[in-house]
């Protein structure tokens, strides 16, 4: 031993001279080498001689520690050498630190781009200063699209004097208009709000100013805030615009500011207009029409009121209206008012599936670290001479606990990395998704709260793969190094905690699939939702020749326009492969904004129920045929029905069965109902009944048909006018053809939503899919990274086992029996994490009952199929160790036994 004794008497010198690490270590692995040769000329075997060399080495390199102490070198260089380490020994096991790097990668990559939008549309506070005062007012009622109603005018005025918890109260009515510029015309969505709206909702300008209330009331100019995302869309970020003039609906508007970034409720809009720029607006129909109700409300909360005081108060004043004013509301509708924070409001259509979403990242990341946990105790107990080494030459729990630490550390950041990387591209594809469900989705990012997240999942995936198994300590060497001799396989308590990892990897992978499976089975069941249309070729756009505006200040303006889409009609219909034609809106599968009570001639409603609502819609006589909605009663419209003669209409078949049960609906007659027919174009008139139609999905794919009646469109102001066009074959392919008829006859009408009936019902199933698609991504990742850790523990345990199966052989088992035994050690993991797996699944599928259509949350079949598919891919992963395992060569097990 002298040569390691010289080398121990030079190491002071070594560090004197501050010599690199790697020079360091060549020349102690030099000393090694000569004092092995040495032992092994004393007589001793090659294997004994070398570990009594290593023992050797490792008091060098305490004693190379303790010069390194002795001159006073920081903490932070050893945790540097740490690193290198860490850095070395996994250079020198590429497979392992590729599998760890990548599975980590997957699982926090998913979870930070999950988190970036939970965080975005859910948990960021809202841009509005003091955001969390705010509150919107809901006003309900029983019956279809009754959900979210608008408030009158009056009954805002009762609510802004009789609720002071609300220190202010801003109006806000949704409204459309053309925007007409050089380009063309395009439809922009706006909001009429009144003068102090901007203070209730504490926004700000970053250009120009913002109303206030004088620009309210009759006679001040017409003003306009544009929203930042229209002024970067259509302006290109022009500062300029701040002053000039904008034609909206054939009235002039001065731009006064542009809005910061901000959120809108229910939808998103462009600009932002004074209340003048609507003529119905001011009208005293509006101004003074209890049930005429256009108006959302939002308010803040005064200082020191709570959001409990603010309900109270809201709902006593709303309980006297209900009492004062009984014509405005029907008892039988059970009209109410709610008051809820605005963050929430902004976000709840997504609440559901965003943590349904969060929840499956998370369990992709509970499997991810389990796979790793598994690889990190397999290759931990290889590694035990090392730490027993390193524990006996003086190295204490928490040094060796570092050393751990550090080399987690290193390889969850690798994975991060890389995992930031995925998030980027999963923020892209979820910013797209979110819209469908929130106004805040252009709030999403990967901020430095959403990294921060990223770093403490990081840093607490590594806290536990260091904290999995126990270390030798100091004075214990003797038994460490006795039993460690001969030991790879681990401890027991490694391997029931191997198996445990497993368990639970089967366990959330059923979970996940049974989620999966569910979303899946009900896109399938919408896909064979019957839309009550004949929709081989049919192709729909949307032409507003007037707007509303222009329509009720100057009725006359109709005739003009029906005779211009009747033009469009007779052209379109001219092309070749055109079928059919017909004008009517909305066009099929398009949900109506216009429901009114309808009543029926004779028909008594009973006491406390509710009037039918129905929607009001508009066809012509070759509406039906070309739109392929077929007529079970009765006849369509007809040329004759124009408007002088008698007042007719088609009612569906779900409004049939409401008023008349049992009964011949054709030749009897219905009236629209209501106070809020003031404020209409319609009358109360009698009109006969002509013909009875089908049902359609307008409402939606997973939604009940609701009570239609249609009214002629020669009959009605032409407020809105939808074209459907019925081919022979390719009915697509007339969409440019069609588009020049329209732009011809009308060259500043914008033409809205082209798209055939097809494309129409794929986009009403678009968010289920992607929900479907996006939980099924994370259960297939799942199984197949739960696949790798069944197969793995088993491998690993065969590898451990291989004495013991070469025994087993050399005594007569057979390859088969070998093959059950392992077989069956994977099986029995196998069963309990289906057993566990299943049971989970049911209380996930109970929370996921609000995205399911046509199926069952514990649905038998899905639960059966997926039990099959995760049993099967779990003894195809047994089945790979158990062939190794068969394939033992005896002979060279009991010679190295």
């Amino acid at each position: 031993m002298r040569y390691l004794r010289a080398a121990l008497a030079r190491i002071a010198g070594v560090f004197t001279k501050d010599r690199a690490d790697d020079e360091l270590r060549e020349e102690l692995q030099a000393h090694i080498d000569m004092a092995t040769a040495e032992n092994v000329r004393r007589g001793m075997q090659p294997e004994e001689a070398r570990r009594l060399a290593m023992l050797a080495a490792g008091g060098l390199t305490q004693a190379a520690e303790a010069v390194r102490a002795q001159r006073g070198l920081p903490w932070l260089e050893g945790v540097a050498a740490d690193i290198k380490y860490a850095l070395r020994a996994l250079r020198h096991t590429p497979a392992f630190t590729t599998v760890v790097v990548i599975t980590l990668a997957l699982g926090i990559g998913a979870n930070t781009a999950i988190f970036s939008v939970v965080r975005g549309v859910l948990l960021k506070p809202l841009p509005h200063r003091d955001g969390d005062r705010l509150v919107y007012l809901r006003q309900s009622a029983d019956g279809p699209g009754q959900g979210d109603l608008n408030f009158s005018v009056p009954e805002v005025s009762d609510l802004r004097h009789g609720v002071p918890s609300l220190g202010g109260i801003a109006e806000y009515s949704p409204w459309s208009v053309i925007y007409q510029s050089n380009e063309g015309a395009e439809r922009i969505r706006v909001g009429l709000v009144t003068g102090n709206y901007f203070e209730v909702m504490g926004l700000s300008p970053v250009l120009g100013r913002l109303t206030r209330p004088t620009d309210d009331g009759p006679g001040v100019p017409g003003v306009a805030v544009l929203t930042h995302e229209f002024w970067l869309k259509r302006f290109g970020g022009d500062p300029s615009i701040v002053g000039k003039q904008v034609r909206l609906d054939n009235k002039s508007a001065t731009v006064i500011g542009v809005l910061q970034p901000a959120p809108f409720y229910p939808e998103r809009i462009d600009a932002l207009l004074n209340m003048v720029m609507s003529d119905h607006h001011l009208s005293a129909q509006m101004v003074q029409g209890r049930s005429h109700r256009m108006t959302a409300v939002v308010a803040r909360l005064a200082p020191g009121a709570t959001l409990q005081q603010a309900r109270s108060e809201v709902a006593a004043v709303y309980t006297r209206l209900l009492g004062e004013y009984k014509d405005a509301y029907d008892a039988a509708s059970h009209y109410k008012v709610a008051v809820i924070p605005f963050h929430e409001v902004l976000g709840e259509r997504a609440r559901l599936t965003l943590w349904l979403l969060m929840g499956a990242a998370a369990f992709v990341l509970i499997i991810a670290v389990a796979n790793v946990a598994n690889l990190t105790l397999m290759r931990g107990v290889r590694r035990e001479h090392e730490l027993v080494v390193r524990a006996a030459l003086g190295a204490g729990v928490a040094r060796l606990r570092r050393l751990l630490l550090v080399e987690n550390l290193v390889l969850t950041f690798l994975g991060a990395i890389i995992g930031v990387i995925i998030a980027f591209g999963g923020v892209r594809l979820l910013v797209s998704f979110a819209a469908r469900y929130s106004p805040r989705a252009g709030e999403i990012q990967l901020d430095v709260v959403v990294l921060e997240f990223m770093l403490a999942l990081a840093v607490t995936v590594a806290l536990l793969l260091s904290f999995l198994g126990s270390l030798p300590r100091e004075g214990r060497f003797a038994s460490w190094i006795l039993a460690g001799a001969h030991r790879t396989s681990g401890s027991l308590r490694k391997h029931r905690l191997q198996r445990a990892l497993v368990v639970v990897q089967i366990a959330v992978s059923v979970v996940l699939l049974a989620g999966a499976g569910l979303l899946t089975r009900t896109m399938i069941r919408l896909a064979d939702v019957n839309t009550g249309l004949r929709t081989e070729e049919v192709l729909t756009m949307e032409v507003n020749l007037l707007t509303p505006n222009e329509l009720l200040s100057n009725p006359a303006a109709d005739p003009a326009a029906k005779e211009r889409y009747e033009r469009m009609r007779r052209e379109i219909a001219a092309l070749p492969g055109v079928v059919d034609v017909g004008l009517g809106s909305p066009v099929p599968l398009r949900g109506s904004e216009a429901g009114f009570d309808v009543k029926a001639e004779g028909k008594s409603v009973a006491v406390g129920e509710a009037l039918p609502n129905a929607e009001l819609r508009t066809a012509g006589p070759q509406f039906f045929h070309a739109a392929g909605i077929p007529l079970v009663r009765g006849r369509p419209f007809a040329s004759t029905d124009g408007p002088t003669a008698g007042k007719v209409v088609i009612i569906n078949q779900t409004l049939a069965d409401r008023l008349f049960p049992n009964e011949d609906p054709v030749g009897k007659r219905i009236a629209w109902t209501g106070e809020v027919l003031k404020f209409t174009p319609l009358t109360s008139d009698w009109r006969t009944v002509v013909g009875v139609a089908g049902n359609t999905q307008d409402g939606g794919l997973d939604a009940p048909p609701h009570a239609v009646v249609f009214m002629p469109f020669a009959q009605m102001l032409a407020i809105g006018g939808g074209i459907v066009i019925r081919a022979d074959s390719n009915v697509s392919g007339l969409t440019n053809a069609a588009t020049r008829i329209v732009r011809r006859i009308a060259p500043t009408a914008p033409i809205e939503h082209v798209m055939t009936i097809a494309q129409i019902k794929d986009q009403s199933v678009s968010p289920r899919r992607l929900n479907a698609a996006l939980v099924s991504s994370f259960g297939l990742l799942a199984v197949l990274i739960a696949a790798v850790g069944i197969a793995g523990v088993l491998a690993f345990s065969v590898s451990a086992r291989t004495n013991e199966i070469g025994i087993r052989m050399s005594l007569g088992a057979d390859s088969g029996r070998v093959q059950r035994m392992i077989l069956g050690e994977g099986g029995v993991l196998l069963a309990i994490g289906l057993v566990f797996g299943v049971a989970g699944a049911f209380v996930v599928a109970g929370v996921m009952r609000g995205l399911l259509f046509g199926v069952a949350p514990h649905d038998p079949t899905t639960f059966v199929g997926v039990s099959v598919m995760m049993a099967a891919i779990g003894v195809l992963a047994c089945w790979i160790p158990a062939l190794r395992a068969a394939r033992i060569d005896t002979a060279i097990t009991m010679r190295s036994t």
